[in-house]
This record gives C-alpha cells, structure tokens and sequence, in this order.
C-alpha cells in the first residue's frame, strides 16, 4: 500500500484510540462501505452499524466510511485482511482475483426471487461454503445483503436470444462474460458515463440494477426492462478481519453476527419492494417490460452453461457452490 494509505490509517487508529478511551472501553470497529451513503447498500450498512450499538449496549461502535475514504476500494480487501481495517460492505467482486468463489453468486439465472436467494444462502450450505472460502484469508463473511434485481436495461426488446446478437451492452467483469456467453458485444464504461452512452447511441442497453431507472433517470434513454432479471437479486458481503472478531468478547461477537443477520433480513426484505417500484417508476414514463418466454429462457440458460462449467473450475470451494445452486435449480425443475 502507498505512503499516502499508511498516513490515513494511522490517522484513523490514534482517532479510533483516542474515542475507545473516551467513551471508556467502548470499541470502535473501522468499516469502509463500496457505495455512498445514500445507495442502498450505504443506508444497509448504517443500519447493521446502528445494529452493532443497540445489540452490545454501545460497548462495540462501527464507525462506517465511505469509498475511498480510507483506502482505494481495489484496496479494501488487503486492508481488512491485514487488520488495517477492521470490516468492509459492498461487492468481492472487485477481489475476484484473490476470491474466485464470488464469481459464484454471479452467475445469471441462478435464483428467482429474494426469499428464494436468502434460503439457498442460509439454508441449503451456500453462506457456510463461502465463508469457508473467504476464512483462508484470514478474513470472516458475516453475511449478504440484497442489492434488488440487476440485469438487461435496453433501448429495443428482448424476447429471445437473437434480439441480443451484435448490440453493444455496457457491462464490466464477470457482466461482460454473461453478455459474450448471450451474443452481445460488453462495453467497458463506467457507471458515471453510461448515462451519456446510452442518449448518444454508444450503446444499446446497460447491465444494471433495476431500481437505477428512477434514480440515474434513465427512463430519459432507455426503453426496456428485459425479465427476468440476470440476477434476482444481486447479492454483496459484509466482511470482517477474523482477529478483530475474535479479540471481542464471545457475547459481542454473537451481537455481530447478529446485527450482520439483521441487516441481510432487511436488504432482502427491501428488494422486492425495490424491484415494484422500479417497475412502477418505469411505467410512468412508458418503459416497458420485455418478458423472455420459459421456452426461450432454455436457450438463454444452455448459452450460459459454459460460464457456470468455466467458474467452477476456478477453485474446490466454487465447485462446492456452483453445484449447491445447481441442485437448487434441478429442485425446482431447471436444468442448468
């Protein structure tokens, strides 16, 4: 890490030393969220910290900053796993390099809906394999947090896999592969700029979460909603340094883990209200919705086969995952 991250984080731990003396023994814990305070997930990880207060009678205070703030967000990950922060919300997706396993929870397809997603991770050995992957780096997944649905935004329809031959999609990482597998042409251009993308004709339709129609407005450059979306929902990690977490107390530990449960339940209650109103929003201003057909959705899913086949030779643990959401998918009569 540069000199400059150094000066901040040393900053931040004679602070952090100075407001645990002053409000005698509480522990202030360093959290670097990926997203503002006023995204989703930002408001989400208030919430988990305000969760922390309540649950350990303020003994234990997660002090939430904001991308950048601290360290570059390409930076987090090797800051909390070093112990230069103590937490992180927000996508490993920017740590694919070093947590193959988060390319899993990527693939398209692979859950429905909300409740559907929270029980695969809770229920069926999702989470528990995923913090196994993430413990090797000395790092502890406390658990997810919806980010609603995230897919097709696009100025034609899209009814089959044809409609998406040789369009230019704005898509980045694991999305861009997700489009190449369907036929489109992915797009590297920065959510800032794709606003402006999309009203010059630069591209033809975005890879993004449904709930941005209303707030980057563009329901001014768009004019589809492709369902279903590729990921319903999108899901992001609250992670911890594993030496931080076992410093505290046995009973503040559990008052973590628990205010990270709380914080999951309420994202993931949260999504589907998300996605309604980004419908809604949508039909005011006359986007509509492309529905793909179930007979079509087969070819959609076979063109993506090789995707899934690909991540989960990427590491046992992705492996372990891919076919964890495989068998969920077979439970439910989907060969994938």
């Amino acid at each position: 890490m540069g000199k400059r991250l150094s000066l901040v984080l040393a900053a931040v731990l004679l602070w952090a030393g100075v407001m645990a003396t002053s409000a005698g023994a509480a522990t202030v814990l360093r959290f670097q969220c990926a997203y503002p305070e006023n995204a989703n997930v930002g408001q989400t990880t208030l919430f988990f910290a305000s969760e922390v207060a309540r649950l350990t009678n303020k003994e234990v205070e997660v002090k939430v900053f904001w991308p950048d703030q601290l360290t570059k967000t390409g930076e987090v990950f090797d800051a909390v796993r070093q112990g230069m922060l103590d937490g992180y919300s927000g996508s490993l997706l920017y740590f694919a390099g070093k947590v193959p396993e988060v390319n899993v929870q990527w693939l398209p397809y692979n859950w429905s809906n909300a409740a559907e997603a929270k029980d695969v991770i809770l229920n069926k050995g999702y989470g528990q394999t995923f913090g196994e992957a993430v413990a090797k780096h000395g790092v502890t997944y406390l658990g997810s947090l919806s980010v609603a649905s995230m897919g097709l935004l696009t100025k034609f329809p899209v009814t089959k896999i044809e409609d998406l031959k040789a369009k230019m999609i704005r898509a980045v990482g694991m999305e861009a592969g997700i489009m190449k597998a369907l036929g489109a042409s992915a797009v590297a251009i920065s959510g800032a700029e794709q606003y402006m993308a999309l009203q010059r004709g630069t591209v033809d339709g975005t890879d993004f979460p449904w709930y941005t129609i209303g707030q980057y407005k563009f329901y001014e450059v768009l004019d589809h909603i492709v369902q279903p979306a590729l990921h319903t929902p999108g899901v992001v990690e609250i992670i911890i340094n594993t030496k931080t977490l076992k410093g505290l107390k046995p009973e503040q530990q559990k008052a973590i883990e628990q205010a990270a449960k709380n914080a999951m339940d309420k994202s993931f209650t949260q999504s589907d209200e998300l996605d309604k109103q980004a419908v809604e929003e949508s039909a005011k201003h006359g986007v509509k919705i492309s529905v793909i057909p179930e007979a079509e959705m087969v070819k959609f899913r076979q063109a993506c086969k090789p995707l899934w086949d690909n991540i989960s030779k990427s590491s046992p643990h992705s492996a372990k995952l891919v076919q964890i959401l495989r068998d969920h998918l077979k439970s439910k009569g989907v060969d994938n």
